[in-house]
């Protein structure tokens, strides 16, 4: 089946030399389309028939509009607010034209630069994709983006500058339907080619920033594209995942056509197993893709068993829904509608104290749990380092949690994937509990209206009560997730992309036996005693480079 495409450029000045071809629409066309009244391609219906569908995109200063067959899907219209600029996106089905995702990205906020390539390339192969800039997307948009657009096959995203306006259709891992871009500054020489400028990197150079004039934007792309729709073939077999892959995308293999993922994962038990009977709750929000890479992590490694797993949604999500019944994980939903709180901690909060009481109620003869969160991924060793760690809870009334975690395991500093420690605070991220904590804690839990973290109240003084968190030395788990209520991208990429996590299944620990308080200690003053550790007499804060003697040996 072969397909056309129609594409018009607007331009108010010059067109740049590789453009020229592109027909122009008549200046009440541009003023329709970019005013306050809706576009005339949206609001015909399509004439193609059913074989095809029509995409108008329009990319401009002060709108940003995407349509369907006449159908609105974005339309963000007579506002300069820097909240409202970026890239958006809106990926559709290829066999119905359907709205998969609705997205867009804002690189002057750093997480948002991380997380375009995970999700770019975790989807599945043929989705149409549409992409257009509303005020400005070039400023920031940071070089790993850039040169994941032009192995896309963008011929102008990679090289787009500070307040240039791009509208772009194109299939994921295929051919672009039509594309149009446009630059606020001149090409001065009229046979000089775009990707052959010596200038290209902040905003697209390669040299140094440019002279950035903040009264010049680009005239607004306007772009339509006829695509036909392709005929559905025999993909994913199970009728389950189909459903679901018609509707939903950004999981990677789960809609492989060819070759997908497994919906089951068989149990693999653990060798001397004393966690059989441990449930593992995954607290969760509204990150259905973030949730499906940790399920993963945890159901495929030895250990780890879809019975034991118990997932507590905050609200109800049917996209998450959806993948849970696909997957065959038990799930409840914490339905919150209508409550009020007095932050977004509070609600965290609130949903933590549900999601404890909801597991030890759905596991009644459970001594023990496992906590994750839906946006850590765990390694292969997580289900063995907690079967070795697990006894100590009962054994030492001076430990309070297990925990996968160490927030000082810097890849500088962690090298040692079989060591443990003591520490005097409560270490989340992957952590084990025992019931007698929790009906401890739950009726003294702080009310939802007050401004609180629950993670920082349990490791408050009165609460902890001089009791200590098991931690490794190398962390079991990884923190994925690149937004959060405290954590914005910068954190995420400096923080936690530092963090090494063991790699291999069933690391022996070393001197497990010797974490319990009194012999802890002893080997810890031992340590300190030893001729290897020398004690600095020094009034210089430890961070400057005069804190150690010279030739300090």
């Amino acid at each position: 089946v072969c397909c056309f495409t129609l594409l018009h450029i607007l331009v108010n000045g010059a067109i740049p030399q590789e453009r020229k071809e592109e027909r122009l629409l008549p200046t009440s066309t541009q003023d329709n389309l970019l005013g306050n009244s809706s576009s005339s391609s949206s609001s015909q219906e399509s004439q193609t028939g059913r074989g095809t569908i029509n995409i108008t995109v329009i990319s401009s200063r002060s709108r940003v509009f995407i349509a369907v067959d006449g159908r609105t899907v974005v339309d963000v219209n007579d506002t300069e607010l820097m909240e409202k600029a970026g890239l958006y996106f809106v990926l559709l089905n290829q066999y119905d034209g359907s709205v998969i995702m609705n997205k867009v990205f804002n690189f002057h906020e750093y997480a948002y630069n991380v997380g375009v390539p995970s999700l770019f390339t975790s989807l599945s192969s043929g989705r149409i994709m549409v992409l257009a800039v509303k005020l400005d997307a070039g400023l920031n948009m940071p070089q790993g983006v850039r040169q994941l657009l032009q192995e896309f096959g963008s011929r102008w995203a990679h090289h787009l500058r500070f307040r240039s306006y791009l509208a772009w259709v194109l299939t994921s891992r295929g051919p672009t339907l039509g594309e149009g871009n446009v630059d606020p500054y001149e090409i001065t020489t009229e046979n000089e080619d775009v990707d052959n400028l010596e200038t290209w990197t902040n905003e697209g150079r390669r040299d140094g920033p440019v002279k950035v004039q903040s009264n010049i934007f680009a005239s607004p792309v306007y772009l339509e594209v006829t695509v036909p729709l392709v005929i559905e073939g025999d993909c994913w077999g199970e009728r389950e995942r189909a459903v679901f892959c018609r509707s939903h995308d950004g999981y990677g293999d789960l809609c492989h056509c060819q070759h997908p993922a497994p919906l089951t994962y068989h149990p693999h038990q653990l060798e001397n197993t004393v966690i059989d009977n441990v449930p593992v709750v995954i607290v969760a929000s509204s990150r259905p893709q973030e949730l499906y890479r940790c399920l993963v992590t945890v159901l495929r490694q030895e250990g780890g068993d879809v019975s034991r797993v118990l997932v507590l949604l905050d609200g109800y999500n049917t996209e998450l829904i959806a993948l849970l019944q696909l997957l065959g994980v038990k799930y409840q939903v914490n339905n919150m509608e209508g409550r009020t709180f007095i932050s977004r901690s509070a609600r965290i909060s609130h949903h933590y104290r549900f999601s404890l009481h909801a597991l030890f109620n759905s596991f009644p003869n459970a001594s023990k749990a496992i906590v994750l969160e839906e946006d850590l991924l765990v390694s292969p060793d997580f289900f063995s380092y907690f079967n070795q760690t697990s006894w100590l809870l009962e054994a030492d009334p001076s430990i309070f949690c297990i925990s996968a975690w160490n927030d000082l395991g810097a890849l500088h500093t962690a090298t040692h994937p079989s060591r443990l420690y003591r520490v005097e605070t409560h270490a989340g991220y992957g952590w084990m509990l025992t019931r007698e904590l929790f009906d401890f804690i739950y009726p003294i839990w702080p009310s939802p209206y007050k401004n609180h973290d629950w993670d920082i109240w349990l490791r408050s003084p009165n609460l902890r009560a001089g009791r200590e968190c098991v931690v490794p030395d190398v962390s079991r788990t990884f923190h994925n997730g690149m937004m959060g209520t405290h954590i914005k991208g910068v954190m995420t990429h400096s923080h936690f992309t530092a963090h090494p996590v063991t790699a291999v299944p069933a690391i022996p620990l070393h001197n497990v036996h010797r974490m319990k308080l009194d012999e802890y200690e002893e080997d810890l003053y031992h340590t300190l005693e030893g001729d290897t550790v020398y004690f600095l007499n020094s009034t210089h804060h430890p961070c400057t480079e005069s804190y150690i003697p010279r030739n300090f040996t």
